[in-house]
């Protein structure tokens, strides 16, 4: 009899756990889906940055069409939002956990909360499933894992991008990065995957930019475009 309630209490116990770790994961996913640069065009501008310049609903973009203010506020956002959604799946995960196999890990959770949060962004469930790149909330959710890798991987890409002026590059060379730099300065081997599914999808989402700059077509940082006040919403 002991037995069977100690066995129902752990299932309890793993259950609560559960929806508790993918409460987490969820939240990580809303918060990424929040996407101030639609925000901030319509707002300051009345315009759907989906269908301005080049449709990528990210700082780049915003910066070219709505100025620098515009840039550095979407992009502190978009890096914030991932380091935040990190930041409380560290503050409800721990003691939350299930007893024993693989929820029983509360890095496993952080590392699914970050994930999510930057698939938020980039497929956001206010945008109809699109949005931006990725890249900029991918730093936050780094930055909230370990400072030392965001500095290396911020490092890279500003030397990237300030030789050759392209953001994008600069994207792809800092994330190719991240699984190596997870593996050599963290102990967590969740977070080596992380870096890897990260890779993956940021990737994906620029493929596009890949075949622009393998055909010397990509736009540069920069460059200012005009916005069209004729695109219907």
């Amino acid at each position: 009899m002991i037995a069977k309630i100690i066995i129902n209490s752990n299932v309890l116990s793993n259950n609560v756990a559960l929806i508790i770790s993918f409460l987490a994961i969820s939240l990580g996913y809303l918060l990424g889906s929040i996407p101030p640069a639609y925000i901030l065009g319509k707002l300051l501008h009345g315009v759907d940055i989906r269908q301005q310049g080049s449709g990528n609903v990210g700082g780049a973009n915003a910066g070219r069409l709505f100025g620098k203010k515009v840039f550095i506020m979407v992009a502190l956002f978009d890096i914030f939002k991932g380091t935040i959604a990190v930041f409380i799946a560290t503050l409800i995960v721990p003691g939350n956990t299930a007893s024993s196999g693989l929820f029983s890990s509360p890095e496993l959770f952080y590392a699914l909360t970050g994930f999510m949060a930057i698939v938020g962004h980039c497929y956001s469930m206010l945008l109809g499933f699109s949005g931006g790149k990725g890249a900029a909330t991918t730093a936050g959710v780094v930055l909230a894992f370990d400072p030392i890798i965001f500095v290396i991987l911020l490092s890279s890409w500003l030397i990237t991008v300030g030789t050759t002026r392209f953001t994008s590059l600069g994207n792809l060379v800092a994330v190719s990065l991240l699984p190596f730099t997870f593996n050599f300065l963290q102990d967590y081997e969740e977070y080596t995957l992380l870096g890897w599914l990260i890779l993956v999808l940021i990737f994906w989402k620029h493929r596009e930019n890949i075949v622009r700059l393998i055909n010397g077509e990509e736009r540069k940082f920069g460059n200012k475009e005009k916005i069209q006040s004729n695109v219907d919403d």
